[in-house]
Protein backbone atom coordinates (compact mmCIF):
# COMPACT_ATOMS: atom_id res chain seq x y z
CA UNK A 1 0.00 0.00 0.00
CA UNK A 2 0.93 3.08 -0.94
CA UNK A 3 -0.07 7.20 0.32
CA UNK A 4 -1.39 9.04 -2.74
CA UNK A 5 -2.65 12.55 -2.70
CA UNK A 6 -3.97 14.47 0.09
CA UNK A 7 -3.17 11.43 2.14
CA UNK A 8 -5.57 8.86 0.32
CA UNK A 9 -3.86 5.01 0.69
CA UNK A 10 -3.73 3.58 -3.10
CA UNK A 11 -3.26 -0.02 -4.05
CA UNK A 12 0.20 -0.08 -5.62
CA UNK A 13 0.63 -2.12 -9.35
CA UNK A 14 0.72 -5.88 -8.96
CA UNK A 15 4.08 -6.92 -10.11
CA UNK A 16 3.91 -7.98 -14.31
CA UNK A 17 6.14 -10.91 -13.48
CA UNK A 18 3.40 -12.12 -10.40
CA UNK A 19 0.70 -11.29 -13.43
CA UNK A 20 2.48 -13.76 -15.64
CA UNK A 21 2.90 -16.51 -13.11
CA UNK A 22 -0.48 -16.43 -12.19
CA UNK A 23 -1.52 -17.11 -16.21
CA UNK A 24 0.45 -19.76 -16.50
CA UNK A 25 -0.24 -21.49 -13.04
CA UNK A 26 -4.58 -21.09 -14.79
CA UNK A 27 -3.00 -22.85 -17.41
CA UNK A 28 -4.72 -26.58 -17.94
CA UNK A 29 -1.77 -28.77 -18.89
CA UNK A 30 -4.09 -31.57 -20.32
CA UNK A 31 -5.18 -28.69 -22.34
CA UNK A 32 -1.76 -27.22 -23.52
CA UNK A 33 -0.44 -30.73 -24.66
CA UNK A 34 -3.25 -30.49 -27.39
CA UNK A 35 -2.16 -27.08 -28.75
CA UNK A 36 -1.16 -26.66 -32.36
CA UNK A 37 1.94 -24.80 -32.96
CA UNK A 38 0.05 -21.62 -33.85
CA UNK A 39 -1.65 -22.08 -30.53
CA UNK A 40 1.80 -22.34 -28.67
CA UNK A 41 2.25 -18.70 -30.14
CA UNK A 42 -1.04 -17.28 -29.53
CA UNK A 43 -2.35 -18.80 -26.42
CA UNK A 44 1.57 -18.88 -24.70
CA UNK A 45 3.93 -16.79 -26.26
CA UNK A 46 2.31 -13.97 -26.75
CA UNK A 47 0.94 -13.06 -23.41
CA UNK A 48 4.12 -14.01 -21.97
CA UNK A 49 5.72 -10.97 -23.93
CA UNK A 50 7.84 -13.27 -26.17
CA UNK A 51 6.06 -13.43 -29.27
CA UNK A 52 9.36 -12.43 -31.14
CA UNK A 53 10.07 -15.93 -30.76
CA UNK A 54 6.94 -17.04 -32.56
CA UNK A 55 9.18 -17.90 -36.12
CA UNK A 56 11.91 -19.87 -34.01
CA UNK A 57 9.23 -21.92 -32.33
CA UNK A 58 6.57 -22.00 -35.67
CA UNK A 59 9.66 -23.50 -37.94
CA UNK A 60 11.06 -26.10 -34.91
CA UNK A 61 7.39 -27.43 -34.85
CA UNK A 62 7.07 -26.06 -31.13
CA UNK A 63 3.33 -27.70 -30.89
CA UNK A 64 1.70 -28.11 -27.08
CA UNK A 65 3.50 -31.21 -26.27
CA UNK A 66 7.02 -30.33 -27.44
CA UNK A 67 6.63 -26.89 -25.18
CA UNK A 68 5.75 -29.30 -21.93
CA UNK A 69 9.11 -31.42 -23.09
CA UNK A 70 11.69 -28.55 -23.75
CA UNK A 71 14.52 -27.82 -21.60
CA UNK A 72 17.18 -25.33 -22.30
CA UNK A 73 19.61 -27.21 -24.46
CA UNK A 74 16.81 -27.14 -26.62
CA UNK A 75 15.97 -23.60 -26.51
CA UNK A 76 19.79 -22.98 -27.67
CA UNK A 77 19.47 -25.53 -30.44
CA UNK A 78 16.43 -23.37 -32.01
CA UNK A 79 18.03 -20.32 -31.58
CA UNK A 80 16.95 -18.68 -28.35
CA UNK A 81 20.63 -17.09 -27.90
CA UNK A 82 19.82 -14.48 -25.03
CA UNK A 83 20.91 -16.07 -21.85
CA UNK A 84 18.33 -14.31 -19.95
CA UNK A 85 15.59 -14.81 -21.80
CA UNK A 86 16.16 -18.84 -21.97
CA UNK A 87 16.17 -18.41 -18.19
CA UNK A 88 12.92 -16.22 -17.73
CA UNK A 89 11.57 -18.76 -20.63
CA UNK A 90 12.16 -21.67 -18.57
CA UNK A 91 11.27 -20.43 -15.33
CA UNK A 92 7.33 -19.66 -16.36
CA UNK A 93 7.45 -23.11 -18.06
CA UNK A 94 8.96 -24.94 -14.79
CA UNK A 95 5.93 -23.43 -13.18
CA UNK A 96 3.52 -25.41 -15.56
CA UNK A 97 5.45 -28.53 -15.46
CA UNK A 98 4.93 -28.36 -11.70
CA UNK A 99 1.39 -27.90 -12.42
CA UNK A 100 0.98 -30.60 -14.62
CA UNK A 101 2.76 -33.17 -11.93
CA UNK A 102 0.60 -32.10 -9.85
CA UNK A 103 -2.73 -32.76 -11.90
CA UNK A 104 -1.54 -35.68 -12.50
CA UNK A 105 -1.01 -36.90 -9.09
CA UNK A 106 -4.44 -35.86 -8.24
CA UNK A 107 -6.44 -37.21 -11.13
CA UNK A 108 -8.34 -40.64 -10.16
CA UNK A 109 -6.96 -43.63 -11.38
CA UNK A 110 -9.74 -46.09 -10.03
CA UNK A 111 -12.47 -45.31 -8.29
CA UNK A 112 -15.47 -47.33 -6.90
CA UNK A 113 -18.56 -47.60 -3.90
CA UNK A 114 -18.69 -50.40 -1.05
CA UNK A 115 -20.55 -52.80 -0.82
CA UNK A 116 -21.12 -54.07 -3.89
CA UNK A 117 -24.62 -55.58 -4.50
CA UNK A 118 -23.76 -59.28 -4.79
CA UNK A 119 -23.73 -62.01 -2.08
CA UNK A 120 -19.90 -62.38 -2.86
CA UNK A 121 -19.01 -58.91 -1.90
CA UNK A 122 -20.72 -59.05 1.71
CA UNK A 123 -19.81 -60.72 5.01
CA UNK A 124 -22.75 -62.60 5.12
CA UNK A 125 -26.08 -63.75 3.61
CA UNK A 126 -27.61 -61.43 6.50
CA UNK A 127 -26.07 -58.48 5.36
CA UNK A 128 -26.46 -58.80 1.84
CA UNK A 129 -30.51 -59.61 2.43
CA UNK A 130 -30.42 -56.26 4.38
CA UNK A 131 -28.49 -54.41 1.62
CA UNK A 132 -30.72 -56.02 -1.02
CA UNK A 133 -34.22 -55.09 0.66
CA UNK A 134 -33.32 -51.39 2.13
CA UNK A 135 -30.48 -50.06 0.09
CA UNK A 136 -30.89 -46.54 1.83
CA UNK A 137 -30.36 -48.54 5.60
CA UNK A 138 -26.85 -49.14 4.42
CA UNK A 139 -23.50 -46.48 4.64
CA UNK A 140 -21.06 -46.64 1.53
CA UNK A 141 -17.67 -46.25 1.27
CA UNK A 142 -15.92 -44.10 -1.79
CA UNK A 143 -13.02 -45.05 -2.75
CA UNK A 144 -10.61 -43.30 -5.11
CA UNK A 145 -6.97 -44.08 -5.96
CA UNK A 146 -4.73 -41.18 -7.52
CA UNK A 147 -1.11 -40.48 -7.98
CA UNK A 148 -0.81 -39.71 -4.58
CA UNK A 149 -2.36 -42.80 -2.67
CA UNK A 150 -5.65 -44.06 -1.82
CA UNK A 151 -8.10 -42.00 -0.67
CA UNK A 152 -12.03 -43.39 0.65
CA UNK A 153 -15.06 -42.04 2.66
CA UNK A 154 -17.06 -43.73 4.59
CA UNK A 155 -20.74 -42.10 3.77
CA UNK A 156 -23.11 -42.27 6.37
CA UNK A 157 -26.51 -44.10 5.28
CA UNK A 158 -29.08 -42.16 3.14
CA UNK A 159 -31.35 -42.52 5.53
CA UNK A 160 -29.72 -41.32 8.44
CA UNK A 161 -29.36 -37.59 8.78
CA UNK A 162 -27.49 -37.70 11.99
CA UNK A 163 -23.02 -38.93 12.12
CA UNK A 164 -20.33 -37.58 10.64
CA UNK A 165 -18.48 -38.14 7.25
CA UNK A 166 -15.11 -40.13 7.30
CA UNK A 167 -12.62 -39.51 5.65
CA UNK A 168 -9.34 -40.80 5.55
CA UNK A 169 -5.85 -41.19 3.56
CA UNK A 170 -3.14 -43.47 2.89
CA UNK A 171 0.00 -41.83 1.14
CA UNK A 172 1.86 -43.86 -0.95
CA UNK A 173 5.25 -42.75 1.42
CA UNK A 174 3.39 -45.40 4.13
CA UNK A 175 2.60 -48.01 1.82
CA UNK A 176 3.76 -51.18 3.16
CA UNK A 177 2.25 -53.98 0.75
CA UNK A 178 -0.61 -55.06 -0.95
CA UNK A 179 -2.50 -58.72 -0.83
CA UNK A 180 -5.40 -59.99 -3.42
CA UNK A 181 -7.25 -62.60 -1.25
CA UNK A 182 -10.41 -64.36 -2.16
CA UNK A 183 -13.22 -64.24 0.40
CA UNK A 184 -15.81 -67.75 -0.53
CA UNK A 185 -19.20 -66.97 1.01
CA UNK A 186 -21.84 -69.62 1.05
CA UNK A 187 -19.87 -73.02 1.13
CA UNK A 188 -17.53 -71.71 -1.61
CA UNK A 189 -20.50 -70.90 -4.33
CA UNK A 190 -19.93 -67.71 -4.33
CA UNK A 191 -16.39 -65.71 -4.00
CA UNK A 192 -15.25 -62.28 -4.08
CA UNK A 193 -12.21 -60.51 -4.45
CA UNK A 194 -10.51 -58.48 -1.37
CA UNK A 195 -7.87 -56.00 -1.97
CA UNK A 196 -5.64 -55.78 1.64
CA UNK A 197 -3.67 -52.53 1.58
CA UNK A 198 -0.99 -52.40 4.34
CA UNK A 199 0.31 -49.22 5.70
CA UNK A 200 2.32 -48.04 8.40
CA UNK A 201 0.14 -44.73 8.29
CA UNK A 202 -0.66 -44.59 11.93
CA UNK A 203 -4.10 -41.51 10.54
CA UNK A 204 -4.99 -44.20 8.13
CA UNK A 205 -5.59 -47.55 9.36
CA UNK A 206 -6.58 -48.76 12.68
CA UNK A 207 -3.86 -49.76 15.18
CA UNK A 208 -4.25 -53.05 17.23
CA UNK A 209 -1.81 -52.73 20.55
CA UNK A 210 -0.24 -56.78 21.05
CA UNK A 211 1.85 -57.93 23.55
CA UNK A 212 5.16 -58.94 22.64
CA UNK A 213 8.14 -60.31 24.56
CA UNK A 214 10.06 -57.59 25.98
CA UNK A 215 7.14 -54.98 25.37
CA UNK A 216 4.26 -53.78 23.52
CA UNK A 217 4.45 -53.98 19.39
CA UNK A 218 1.97 -52.20 17.09
CA UNK A 219 0.40 -53.81 14.58
CA UNK A 220 -1.45 -52.38 11.62
CA UNK A 221 -4.54 -53.50 10.64
CA UNK A 222 -5.28 -53.84 6.65
CA UNK A 223 -7.82 -51.83 5.04
CA UNK A 224 -9.91 -54.15 3.08
CA UNK A 225 -11.78 -52.71 -0.11
CA UNK A 226 -13.82 -56.06 -1.11
CA UNK A 227 -14.78 -55.21 -4.65
CA UNK A 228 -15.06 -57.23 -8.02
CA UNK A 229 -12.25 -54.55 -9.47
CA UNK A 230 -9.99 -55.22 -6.82
CA UNK A 231 -7.77 -56.81 -8.99
CA UNK A 232 -7.52 -54.16 -11.32
CA UNK A 233 -7.48 -51.83 -8.45
CA UNK A 234 -4.16 -53.56 -6.94
CA UNK A 235 -2.44 -52.78 -10.77
CA UNK A 236 -3.11 -49.64 -10.58
CA UNK A 237 -1.91 -48.72 -6.76
CA UNK A 238 1.39 -50.67 -7.48
CA UNK A 239 2.31 -49.07 -10.84
CA UNK A 240 1.19 -45.14 -9.14
CA UNK A 241 3.42 -46.62 -5.69
CA UNK A 242 6.30 -47.25 -8.56
CA UNK A 243 5.79 -43.96 -9.91
CA UNK A 244 5.53 -42.20 -6.93
CA UNK A 245 9.02 -43.67 -5.63
CA UNK A 246 10.75 -42.51 -8.37
CA UNK A 247 9.57 -38.92 -8.29
CA UNK A 248 10.41 -39.28 -4.59
CA UNK A 249 14.20 -40.85 -5.31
Amino acid sequence: MAEGAGGAVTQQPRSKKKELEEFVRDLDPLQVQEWSEHDVVEKYLRPINMEHLAKLFTENRINGAVLMALEESHLKEIGVTMVGERILFLEYLKLLKKHKRDADRSRSLWTATTPYLSLAYHRNCGEFCFHLCCNCCVPTTEWRVTGQGIRWRKNRAAINCCGDVETQFIDYRFLKDLEIRKDPKCCCCCVGTELLVYADDKDAVSVRQSKASGGTTTDAEPVSILHPEAARAESIVRNAWADAKLVAD
